[in-house]
């Protein structure tokens, strides 16, 4: 038997797929966490290359389609070994620094809602669709795209433009980026959001 959604179960209809319409003024995409200290070191991303090139182009969809661009980067305590602030690591992957006159938003739990202005952000803007990138998909990814499925959003997340790293399993062996990347989606797709790439995004009609 071929395994269905939750949302395929209930029958809750895709929304973000190439042909159908989305709203730019009550959409915006949100950016997480495109910072150096995924490029290398004990962060470094397998797939950071790949999916930090597939975020430059859904930023330049953004920008061509009118949609809003919210940037959300983490930022640890000065006495952290991690993106502490001002440092090389915590800085944002060239191409994908916030531009003039777009959104920052500094966090330093996992959800970028919490703690933080994201709310009120989107709240003022009247965003009822959040498209949602970044690193990692199995931490600050999935945080804030099941917040924000619980705040009544409805919520794109973006494949190719997002990754993770290598994990220890319960039995100590390693789970490669892949499949943790791909198990995360899954979970995700089943009920909170629907799952999509750069190519889809580009094929639907913005108004």
């Amino acid at each position: 038997m071929t395994a269905r959604t939750l949302r395929q179960i209930v029958g809750v209809p895709a929304s973000l797929h190439a042909g159908a319409t989305l709203d730019a003024a009550k959409t915006a995409v949100v950016f997480i966490d495109y910072q150096n200290e995924y490029r290398s070191g004990p962060l470094a991303l397998p797939n950071e290359p790949a999916a930090s090139n597939a975020a430059r182009q859904l930023r330049a969809w953004a920008d061509q389609a009118g949609i809003a661009v919210i940037h959300v980067l983490h930022r640890a305590p000065a006495t952290a070994l991690i993106f502490a602030p001002d440092s090389e690591g915590a800085a944002p992957i060239a191409g994908l620094a916030p531009g003039e006159g777009e959104v920052v938003i500094h966090k330093n739990l996992p959800s970028a809602f919490t703690g933080t202005g994201l709310l009120d952000e989107l709240q003022a803007r009247g965003v009822e669709t959040l498209i949602i990138a970044g690193y990692m998909t199995h931490n600050c990814v999935d945080s804030t795209a099941r917040e924000a499925f619980h705040r009544g959003y409805r919520v794109g997340i973006v494949a190719d433009a997002s990754a993770t790293r290598d994990l220890p399993g319960p039995d100590g062996r390693t789970i490669p980026a892949a499949t943790v990347h791909a198990a995360v989606l899954a979970g995700l797709g089943d009920r909170i959001a629907e799952i999509v790439d750069v190519a889809t995004l580009a094929a639907m009609k913005v108004v």
